[in-house]
Protein backbone atom coordinates (compact mmCIF):
# COMPACT_ATOMS: atom_id res chain seq x y z
CA UNK A 1 0.00 0.00 0.00
CA UNK A 2 3.09 2.28 0.68
CA UNK A 3 3.96 1.67 -2.87
CA UNK A 4 1.00 2.71 -4.02
CA UNK A 5 0.67 6.13 -1.72
CA UNK A 6 4.44 6.66 -3.19
CA UNK A 7 3.32 6.94 -6.77
CA UNK A 8 0.57 8.41 -6.52
CA UNK A 9 1.94 10.97 -4.86
CA UNK A 10 4.92 11.03 -7.59
CA UNK A 11 2.35 11.26 -10.22
CA UNK A 12 0.73 13.88 -8.23
CA UNK A 13 3.68 16.06 -8.21
CA UNK A 14 4.81 15.36 -11.81
CA UNK A 15 1.58 17.00 -12.67
CA UNK A 16 2.12 20.04 -10.79
CA UNK A 17 4.98 20.95 -12.62
CA UNK A 18 3.72 19.49 -16.23
CA UNK A 19 4.04 22.24 -19.36
CA UNK A 20 1.77 22.24 -21.91
CA UNK A 21 3.28 21.02 -25.13
CA UNK A 22 4.16 23.40 -27.54
CA UNK A 23 2.86 23.37 -31.31
CA UNK A 24 5.50 22.84 -33.88
CA UNK A 25 5.81 22.40 -37.47
CA UNK A 26 8.49 21.86 -40.06
CA UNK A 27 8.32 22.90 -44.05
CA UNK A 28 10.69 22.72 -46.84
CA UNK A 29 10.90 23.10 -50.27
CA UNK A 30 10.76 20.01 -52.82
CA UNK A 31 12.89 20.76 -56.24
CA UNK A 32 11.86 19.57 -59.68
CA UNK A 33 13.54 19.38 -62.60
CA UNK A 34 12.64 17.81 -65.79
CA UNK A 35 14.12 17.07 -69.72
CA UNK A 36 12.80 17.40 -73.10
CA UNK A 37 14.85 15.10 -75.61
CA UNK A 38 14.76 17.05 -79.19
CA UNK A 39 12.78 14.81 -81.56
CA UNK A 40 10.18 15.16 -84.32
CA UNK A 41 7.37 13.07 -85.08
CA UNK A 42 4.67 13.28 -87.25
CA UNK A 43 1.15 12.38 -86.74
CA UNK A 44 0.29 9.96 -88.74
CA UNK A 45 3.64 9.00 -90.29
CA UNK A 46 5.34 10.30 -93.38
CA UNK A 47 4.23 7.82 -95.56
CA UNK A 48 2.03 8.46 -98.67
CA UNK A 49 1.53 7.91 -102.42
CA UNK A 50 0.61 9.95 -105.18
CA UNK A 51 -0.65 8.32 -108.46
CA UNK A 52 0.69 10.31 -111.33
CA UNK A 53 -1.31 8.12 -114.04
CA UNK A 54 -0.76 8.26 -117.80
CA UNK A 55 3.14 9.41 -117.73
CA UNK A 56 3.04 9.98 -121.49
CA UNK A 57 1.54 12.39 -123.89
CA UNK A 58 -0.23 11.28 -127.02
CA UNK A 59 2.99 11.37 -129.16
CA UNK A 60 4.91 9.12 -126.51
CA UNK A 61 7.23 11.46 -124.85
CA UNK A 62 6.77 12.45 -121.04
CA UNK A 63 3.80 14.58 -119.46
CA UNK A 64 6.31 17.33 -118.28
CA UNK A 65 3.60 18.21 -115.34
CA UNK A 66 2.08 15.23 -114.48
CA UNK A 67 -1.04 16.38 -115.50
CA UNK A 68 -2.94 13.30 -115.79
CA UNK A 69 -2.48 12.70 -111.97
CA UNK A 70 -5.08 11.19 -109.38
CA UNK A 71 -5.60 13.24 -106.78
CA UNK A 72 -2.94 15.77 -106.63
CA UNK A 73 0.68 15.71 -106.52
CA UNK A 74 1.29 17.29 -103.28
CA UNK A 75 0.54 15.44 -99.87
CA UNK A 76 0.74 17.12 -96.79
CA UNK A 77 1.99 16.06 -92.92
CA UNK A 78 1.60 17.47 -89.41
CA UNK A 79 5.08 17.60 -88.07
CA UNK A 80 5.69 18.60 -84.62
CA UNK A 81 9.80 18.92 -83.86
CA UNK A 82 10.83 20.27 -80.10
CA UNK A 83 14.34 21.76 -81.53
CA UNK A 84 14.49 25.06 -82.90
CA UNK A 85 16.21 24.55 -86.30
CA UNK A 86 14.92 21.06 -87.24
CA UNK A 87 16.21 19.64 -90.33
CA UNK A 88 14.72 18.68 -93.40
CA UNK A 89 15.89 15.75 -96.13
CA UNK A 90 14.16 14.74 -99.35
CA UNK A 91 15.77 12.45 -101.65
CA UNK A 92 13.92 11.29 -105.13
CA UNK A 93 14.17 8.32 -107.04
CA UNK A 94 13.58 8.40 -110.38
CA UNK A 95 10.16 6.28 -112.05
CA UNK A 96 11.65 3.32 -113.58
CA UNK A 97 9.83 0.50 -115.68
CA UNK A 98 11.67 -2.08 -114.30
CA UNK A 99 9.95 -4.69 -116.94
CA UNK A 100 12.29 -3.13 -119.49
CA UNK A 101 16.15 -3.65 -118.25
CA UNK A 102 17.49 -2.03 -121.46
CA UNK A 103 15.22 0.52 -123.15
CA UNK A 104 15.56 0.33 -127.18
CA UNK A 105 17.22 2.98 -128.76
CA UNK A 106 14.86 6.43 -128.87
CA UNK A 107 13.26 4.96 -125.73
CA UNK A 108 13.70 5.10 -121.95
CA UNK A 109 12.31 3.13 -119.31
CA UNK A 110 13.04 6.13 -116.71
CA UNK A 111 11.42 9.52 -115.64
CA UNK A 112 13.19 12.08 -113.71
CA UNK A 113 11.36 14.53 -111.73
CA UNK A 114 11.85 17.23 -109.02
CA UNK A 115 10.36 16.01 -105.34
CA UNK A 116 10.12 19.43 -103.16
CA UNK A 117 9.62 19.59 -99.22
CA UNK A 118 8.20 22.88 -98.19
CA UNK A 119 7.98 23.25 -93.90
CA UNK A 120 6.17 26.27 -92.66
CA UNK A 121 7.86 28.12 -89.88
CA UNK A 122 6.45 29.39 -86.08
CA UNK A 123 7.68 32.93 -87.24
CA UNK A 124 6.00 32.75 -90.61
CA UNK A 125 7.01 32.06 -93.91
CA UNK A 126 8.52 28.68 -95.43
CA UNK A 127 11.59 26.33 -95.63
CA UNK A 128 11.83 24.64 -98.67
CA UNK A 129 14.36 22.25 -100.15
CA UNK A 130 14.19 20.40 -103.26
CA UNK A 131 15.69 17.29 -105.21
CA UNK A 132 16.17 16.12 -108.46
CA UNK A 133 15.62 12.42 -108.97
CA UNK A 134 18.96 12.09 -111.28
CA UNK A 135 21.46 13.02 -108.76
CA UNK A 136 21.93 10.79 -106.10
CA UNK A 137 21.50 11.27 -102.90
CA UNK A 138 19.32 13.70 -101.06
CA UNK A 139 19.21 17.48 -100.43
CA UNK A 140 19.31 18.79 -96.89
CA UNK A 141 18.39 22.37 -95.50
CA UNK A 142 17.77 23.68 -91.66
CA UNK A 143 14.51 24.97 -91.70
CA UNK A 144 16.20 27.87 -89.33
CA UNK A 145 12.87 28.50 -87.05
CA UNK A 146 10.86 25.95 -85.05
CA UNK A 147 8.26 24.26 -87.39
CA UNK A 148 5.04 26.08 -87.22
CA UNK A 149 2.54 24.61 -84.36
CA UNK A 150 0.05 23.84 -87.22
CA UNK A 151 -1.92 20.89 -89.12
CA UNK A 152 -0.03 19.82 -92.52
CA UNK A 153 3.14 22.42 -91.51
CA UNK A 154 4.57 19.91 -94.02
CA UNK A 155 4.21 19.46 -97.93
CA UNK A 156 5.90 17.10 -100.19
CA UNK A 157 5.02 17.94 -104.72
CA UNK A 158 6.41 16.54 -107.55
CA UNK A 159 7.16 18.21 -110.20
CA UNK A 160 8.86 18.74 -113.87
CA UNK A 161 8.66 15.06 -115.39
CA UNK A 162 11.75 14.48 -117.97
CA UNK A 163 13.78 12.61 -119.64
CA UNK A 164 16.46 12.40 -122.21
CA UNK A 165 15.25 14.81 -125.01
CA UNK A 166 13.14 13.30 -127.30
CA UNK A 167 12.86 10.31 -125.36
CA UNK A 168 9.44 7.97 -126.09
CA UNK A 169 8.57 6.65 -122.64
CA UNK A 170 8.24 2.04 -122.89
CA UNK A 171 5.36 0.94 -122.17
CA UNK A 172 4.64 -0.24 -118.81
CA UNK A 173 4.42 0.35 -114.65
CA UNK A 174 6.82 2.64 -113.19
CA UNK A 175 7.63 3.21 -110.15
CA UNK A 176 9.70 5.60 -108.09
CA UNK A 177 9.87 6.65 -104.65
CA UNK A 178 10.70 9.98 -102.14
CA UNK A 179 12.47 9.66 -98.91
CA UNK A 180 11.76 12.49 -96.66
CA UNK A 181 12.94 13.53 -93.01
CA UNK A 182 12.16 15.81 -90.46
CA UNK A 183 15.17 16.27 -87.99
CA UNK A 184 16.02 17.46 -84.88
CA UNK A 185 18.76 19.56 -84.90
CA UNK A 186 21.65 18.51 -83.40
Amino acid sequence: MMKKLIIAALAAGAAAFAVPAVAQSVSGTIDLTGTVAAKCTAAGGLNSSIDLGELAVADGTVNAAFSANNGGLTRTFTVTCTSSNPQLSVNASPLVNAAVVTPTTGYTNTVNYTATMTAAKAAGGLASVADTSNVAGATTVLVGDHLANAASNVAVTVSTGNTAAGALLEAGTYNGSIAITVAPSA
